[in-house]
């Protein structure tokens, strides 16, 4: 969605104008009426053009493989769910994976948490927090189906060692 945006240096009075263009083609569409969604609806296409403006000025760098919030009748469109394409450009500071040996123990300081991204940690926090071993142990099977599934993180799936790491943390009664 972000490439469509690039260098079209949209304007304030366009992401205007369709923001009201949309609400009005909902209404005609027969989109329920109802407060909530109403609500809801216009706040993920503020959000999101807002977004898009950022995006597509010429000085904007929007940083790579980040993921599109899905909407529902709760928009997930929080301040700290991305980074501003505005933003000066930031190398990658999160830990490094330390992968246990065969014999060695899985616990979550070590080997679990550094599996979760700050940015993973943010976009899952409607739900529960990735760097929290309670929220983590109480969601691990869950978790261990989205990861071996590719679906989780959001950005890209893990490579199978990290599945694995994972995996092997459930199995063996996800220690602390």
């Amino acid at each position: 969605m972000i490439s469509q945006h690039v260098g079209k240096c949209l304007t304030e009075e366009q992401r205007a104008r369709w923001v009201v263009l949309l609400i009005a083609s909902a209404v005609e569409a027969g989109l329920p009426q109802d407060a909530e969604f109403r609500a809801a609806f216009a706040a993920y296409l503020e959000w999101g053009s807002h977004l898009a403006v950022e995006n597509s000025q010429a000085q904007a760098h929007p940083p790579a493989g980040m993921p599109m919030p899905r909407w529902d009748r709760v928009c997930q469109a929080y301040p700290w769910a991305r980074v501003s394409a505005l933003a000066p450009a930031a190398e990658d500071t999160d830990t490094a994976i330390v992968v246990p040996g065969p014999d060695e123990e899985v616990g979550f300081a070590a080997h679990i948490k550094p599996l979760f991204r700050a940015r993973d940690r943010h976009s899952m926090a409607f739900a529960f927090d990735l760097w929290s071993y309670t929220d983590v142990t109480a969601h691990a099977a869950a978790i261990a189906d989205r990861v071996r599934a590719g679906s989780m993180p959001c950005d890209g799936a893990w490579p199978p060692e990290r599945v694995a790491v994972f995996q092997r943390w459930v199995d063996t009664g996800t220690r602390p």
